[in-house]
């Protein structure tokens, strides 16, 4: 599918990220709950900004919308030091493990994704027979 809209640049880094994280637009639009890969469509050939809505959704399966929008990666802040300087690291480490548990909780919503497709395949075997 060609790039061409005036968002080319946001388009581009977009399908990298869905390819980074879940390797096809129809995974991730399972994964933030559209019906078919269609639903990004716009996004992904540059016809359309992501707004609001879609990036809450995006940013819910950890893909990285101020990336894809400004081309700068979002990146937890070292603590600076200081007074609290052990509460910061404390909340430094919580904020790195966060991240760490969210990308576990997508590969792992990938694979659900992937068993129900081989479900579906075994229930429509089973039905022809």
């Amino acid at each position: 599918m060609p790039i061409s809209g005036p968002y080319k640049n946001e388009a581009v880094r977009f399908r990298e990220e869905i390819k980074k994280k879940f390797k096809t637009q129809i995974a991730l639009c399972h994964a933030i709950g559209a019906k078919d890969g269609s639903y990004v469509t716009g996004y992904v050939t540059g016809n359309n900004r992501i707004g609001n809505i879609l990036r809450e959704k995006l940013e819910a399966v950890g893909i990285d919308v101020n990336y894809i929008l400004y081309g700068k990666r979002a990146e937890a802040e070292k603590p600076k030091p200081g007074a609290g300087q052990e509460l910061s690291d404390l909340l430094f480490k919580c904020t790195e493990k966060v991240i760490h548990l969210q990308n576990a909780v997508i590969e792992m919503n990938k694979e659900l994704l992937e068993v129900n497709q081989l479900l579906e395949t075994v229930k429509k075997s089973v039905t022809k027979v």
